[in-house]
C-alpha cells in the first residue's frame, strides 16, 4: 500500500507542472481549479521574462533574409514575362476554365483595378499603429522581425505559385479587349491573389498581436471583424476587376490569414500559450486513488468553463 501511495504522489508531482493550481494535501485534494487560465499564464510569464514573443536570431534572421530576398528577385521575374503569342490568345475558350471559375471568365473593370491598389499599399505600414500601445512598444524589434517574416513566407508562396501556375487572368478572356492588350505576359499571373493575401496577412497579424497583449480586450471582435471586412473588400475589388478567379481569391485569403496568424503563434513563448487541459491525481484517505481530467472550453474573464 505504501508503494502505491508513493507511486501516485510521484505521478502527481510530474503532472503538477501542467497546472497552475495544485492539491492542498494528499488526503484532501483540491480539484476545483486544476488548470490555469490565460491570465494566470501571462502572470507566470511576466515573472520569468516578461516577453510574450521570442525571436531566434540564428533561425529567424536567415529565414527572413533568404525567403524575403528570393521573393523580391522573383517579383522581377514574374512581372517581366514575355508576351503571350497572339495565336495562343485566339485559341482561348471559356470552356477550358474549370466550372467553379468559369462564371468570372471575361470580367474586366479598369476602375476597380486602379482602386484596389490604394488599400493594397495603405495596409502595409499599418502595423506601426501597434507601437502606440505602451505594452507593445517595448517589443517593437521582435514584432518587426515577425512581421517581415510573415511577408517573407507569403512572398515566396505567392511568387512561386505565380511562376509555376502561369495562369491567365479572367480579363484575358474578354474578346472586346484589343489583342495587343490581352497578350501582355503579366496577365498570366492570376494564381493566386497577391493583393488579397497582403491585406489578410497585415490585418490579421495586427489583430493577433494586439490580442496577445490584451487577451480580454473588448476590441477582439472589432479587430477580427475589421480584418475580415478588409480582406473580403479587397477580394471583391480583385474579383470584379477581372484580375483573379474565385479559386485565386480563396487561395489568397488562406495564405494571407495563415501567415498573419501562424507567424505570431509560432513565436509566442510557451508561458503565454493558452492551456486547455490538465490531468490531476486524486488521492483518498483509504489509500485508493484515481485521476481527474479537465478540459477548458473557453477562457472567460472570470471563472472557468470546463468538462470534467
Amino acid at each position: 500500500m505504501k508503494l502505491k501511495i508513493i507511486l501516485l504522489v510521484s505521478i502527481f508531482l510530474a503532472a503538477r507542472s501542467n497546472a497552475q493550481d495544485s492539491v492542498s494535501s494528499v488526503d484532501t485534494p483540491d480539484t476545483t481549479a486544476v488548470f490555469s487560465t490565460f491570465d494566470e499564464n501571462i502572470t507566470q510569464g511576466n515573472k520569468e521574462n516578461g516577453k510574450i514573443y521570442h525571436i531566434n536570431k540564428a533561425v529567424d534572421y536567415p529565414i527572413t533574409l533568404a525567403l524575403g530576398g528570393t521573393s523580391i528577385y522573383m517579383l522581377t521575374v514574374i512581372y517581366s514575362k514575355k508576351a503571350t503569342p497572339a495565336a495562343d490568345i485566339l485559341k482561348l475558350s471559356k470552356n477550358s476554365v474549370p466550372s467553379y471559375d468559369r462564371w468570372t471568365a471575361g470580367w474586366y473593370d479598369a476602375n476597380l483595378n486602379t482602386i484596389s491598389y490604394y488599400p493594397f499599399y495603405a495596409v502595409m505600414p499599418l502595423p506601426l499603429i501597434l507601437l502606440i500601445d505602451k505594452k507593445i512598444a517595448p517589443d517593437k524589434g521582435t514584432i518587426g522581425v515577425m512581421y517581415l517574416e510573415s511577408f517573407a513566407f507569403e512572398g515566396i508562396l505567392y511568387t512561386s505559385s505565380v511562376y509555376f501556375a502561369n495562369r491567365y487572368r479572367p480579363k484575358v478572356y474578354d474578346t472586346s479587349l484589343s489583342l495587343s492588350y490581352r497578350t501582355n505576359g503579366n496577365y498570366r499571373n492570376s494564381f493566386f491573389a497577391g493583393h488579397v493575401a497582403v491585406v489578410a496577412n497585415t490585418t490579421f497579424f495586427m489583430s493577433s498581436v494586439y490580442m496577445s497583449y490584451h487577451p480580454h480586450s473588448n476590441l477582439k471582435w472589432v479587430l477580427y471583424g475589421a480584418s475580415t471586412a478588409a480582406t473580403l473588400g479587397m477580394s471583391y475589388l480583385r474579383l470584379y476587376a477581372g484580375e483573379h478567379f474565385t479559386s485565386d481569391i480563396v487561395t489568397g485569403i488562406a495564405v494571407g490569414v495563415g501567415c498573419g496568424l501562424l507567424t505570431p503563434a509560432l513565436h509566442k513563448n510557451k508561458d503565454f500559450k493558452k492551456q486547455r487541459w490538465s490531468l490531476m491525481p486524486n488521492l483518498l484517505e483509504n489509500g485508493s486513488g484515481g485521476f481527474t481530467f479537465t478540459y477548458q472550453l473557453s477562457s472567460p474573464k472570470r471563472g472557468l468553463s470546463s468538462i470534467q
